[in-house]
């Protein structure tokens, strides 16, 4: 993995981390990264975008 898209992995994973309890899962795309986490008991999946946007899905 290039420098490049591990600092974009490493944003979202901050990024995520304001609202999961932890990261289960990251997975990085040309569009997006997913990450798969746990809130509260719950298995929670956002998609972090490039601009900042998150959104769960």
């Amino acid at each position: 993995m290039s420098k490049k898209q591990k600092d974009r992995v490493s944003k979202a994973q901050d990024r995520a981390l304001e609202r999961l309890d932890y990261i289960l899962e990251t997975i990085p795309t040309l569009e997006f990264i997913e990450i798969v986490g746990r809130m509260g008991g719950d298995t929670i999946t956002y998609r972090v975008y490039d601009d900042g946007s998150m959104y769960e899905r």
